[in-house]
């Protein structure tokens, strides 16, 4: 182990002990959301850029957007504990908040529904939510499984190329080890799944892939123009997706960040794929 994990671990065992926060800052979107479904929403006091969900969050001061996280900005705030996902500030603004004596639970956030529950477990114990974290984890398992049911009636398996889109001038595919392998929980595959994060999109390659479905963030199909706008995109008319436009989109945040709404998020790509 590590000397930081070391001291993240002493840092979650201090925090763990502590009394219910009054202040809370929060630095990840997943990591909101479920201090807010464990009933702690009134209490955070400040959050990042990536929160936006509950929409009451984006009234909320913000600290910034990963290394525009200053220790300077969150201890001026005064909270009780922080809670971030890892690699959301860099080790200089841990050690910062450390030494000034501030308490910081670092949750890590792997895209895969066993790592959402830890993480859930991870910050109900230590916001002394305990029960109200189990009682999360077991309507989203309740969630998921009405989902698989669902799957296991359909009768086909459409492949899905996952995009990430600001702009026509940025465009990537997103494969495996990403957000977007949520997917798999809708009875759906990815088109790509011989890459590995996130490559340039290609017109060739999309060809080949021929995707049934392209899935966006909303606010990426919004930066394209639309449908539309992605039709013209070289490569997507001659695949199976373009010609039957077969284009869909979904919060960004709730489809990629593995949070409360994970199950929600993929019934949501069930009913636009089957």
């Amino acid at each position: 182990m590590n000397r930081l994990k070391i001291h993240l671990t002493i840092l979650m065992l201090s925090l763990a002990c502590t009394a219910q926060a009054q202040r809370i800052i929060t630095a990840g979107s997943s990591s909101t959301e479920i201090v807010c479904e464990l009933g702690l929403c009134d209490k955070i006091v400040a959050t990042d850029r990536t929160s936006l969900y509950p929409p009451q969050m984006q009234s909320l001061p913000s600290i910034g957007y990963r290394t525009s996280i200053t220790a300077e900005g969150i201890i001026s705030l005064e909270p009780d504990v922080m809670i971030l996902e890892k690699d959301y500030v860099n080790d200089v603004v841990l050690n910062q908040l450390k030494n000034a004596g501030q308490k910081v639970l670092v949750v890590e956030n792997n895209s895969n529904l066993e790592d959402t529950k830890l993480r859930i477990r991870q910050i109900a114990a230590a916001l002394n939510k305990k029960p109200e974290g189990e009682a999360l984890i077991q309507r989203m398992e309740t969630e998921l499984t009405s989902l698989a049911k669902k799957v296991a009636q359909a009768n086909n398996t459409p492949t899905v190329l996952c995009v990430y889109a600001r702009g026509a001038g940025n465009l990537q595919v997103a494969g495996n080890d990403t957000g977007f392998m949520i997917i798999e929980m809708a009875g759906t595959q990815n088109a790509v799944l011989e890459i590995s994060g996130y490559k340039p999109l290609n017109a060739e390659a999309l060809i080949n892939a021929n995707p049934d479905y392209l899935l966006f963030m909303a606010s990426g199909l919004e930066s394209l123009g639309g449908i539309n706008g992605v039709l013209k995109i070289p490569g997507v008319a001659q695949t199976t997706a373009g010609k039957k436009m077969q284009i869909i989109a979904i919060d960004g945040v709730k489809l990629t960040n593995w949070g409360p709404r994970l199950a929600e998020a993929a019934l949501e790509i069930f009913e636009k794929t089957h």
